[in-house]
Formats: C-alpha cells, structure tokens, sequence
C-alpha cells in the first residue's frame, strides 16, 4: 500500500510545472523564515532537494546570510545513517550522491566539517507526503526515522511540502516520525496530540 501511495504522489509532484514549483517553494521559504524557531535557532539541517521537491537552495543561501550554521545530511548508505555536514559553500561546496539511489545533492565530504546531531536546532525534513496530524511518509529507506529520533527533545523538526502533498492520513508505521511543524504555500500545520 506504501509503495502505491508514494508512487501516485511522485508522479503527481513531477507533473507539476517548473513556474508551480519555483512560485510555491519561494511561498514557503518566506514562510519558513517568518517562524520564531527559524529567528532563534543557530543551527538547522535541511535537505537539498530533487525530482521536483519543495526547493531548498533559496532557503540555504539566505539562512547563511542570518549567519545560522547550516548543515545538509551525508548519506552513509552502507551504514543506513546521515551524517550532518556544514554547507561551507552553496555553489562549489556541493557534490552529487551517486552511491545512493536517487543521486542527491550532498555537501562535499573533504570541505564541509560534520556536525554533531545533538547540536541541530532545528531539522527540515523531506518526504513524499504528510498528513493533517504531521506524520511523514518518506521514501521508503527509513534514513530520517532513524535519524531524527537522536534529535535533542527540544529541537524542532519541520516538514514543508506543497498542498498536492497532504493528505488527511498517509500510510504509516509505529516507527514513522511525526514531526512539529508542516509548511505548504496555503497552511502551516501542527499536530492534533
């Protein structure tokens, strides 16, 4: 049921054309940067995106800008972990991912220094879908389960998506990451419990 679901939402967010996805992710990252967890947080880990994601590169460069530490995750495939590392360098601090399977952008191992998990303020997170109560449906390799359960207990954890990718439930498991905020051009949703 997981695979179908998040293989009908890909294919609707690829659909979509490039003037919808760069109009509503600069909606979104205005709206990001209004959030008072956003003003005070000093280091946030975000994603760099693909395949029609919200973009995240607008975000990164004025982040660094406000002088926050902005780090995005290595992917340690045979390890099953991410690794946040520092974006040092929007333009030339950034390689391609080819040992994972969606060749991702990824800050460059020898040029962006790691960051230990506990010291993330905040953590904006990718995925497929969510739901109305904040719950993800990733893509399936359960790297962000894994990795956002050694968040600190005060440190926010933030989805942002288009509207096209909420849904009053998605599939989920016991293990599946419900997360503090959601970000879409039209809402800003937090859980219900």
């Amino acid at each position: 049921m997981k695979k179908e679901f998040r293989k009908k939402v890909i294919s609707e967010r690829k659909n979509q054309t490039s003037e919808f996805i760069n109009k509503n992710s600069s909606i979104i990252t205005e709206k990001i940067l209004e959030m008072d967890c956003i003003k005070e947080a000093n280091t946030i880990m975000l994603y760099l995106d693909f395949n029609n994601e919200v973009k995240t590169d607008h975000l990164i460069t004025k982040l660094i800008s406000l002088r926050k530490t902005v780090a995005s995750p290595i992917t340690l495939k045979k390890e099953h972990k991410l690794i946040p590392a520092q974006i040092t360098d929007p333009i030339n601090g950034l390689t391609v991912n080819t040992f994972g399977p969606y060749n991702i952008r990824e800050p460059k191992p020898d040029c962006s220094p790691t960051i230990n998990v506990k010291d993330l303020d905040i953590v904006i997170v990718p995925a497929v879908a969510y739901d109305k109560n904040c719950y993800r449906l990733g893509y399936g390799g359960g790297f962000y389960d894994r990795f956002l359960v050694n968040l600190r207990p005060d440190a926010k954890t933030i989805g942002i998506a288009f509207d096209l990718q909420i849904f009053d439930e998605v599939p989920r498991e016991p293990h599946d990451a419900q997360l503090d905020f959601i970000i879409t051009e039209s809402q800003i949703l937090i859980p219900k419990n």
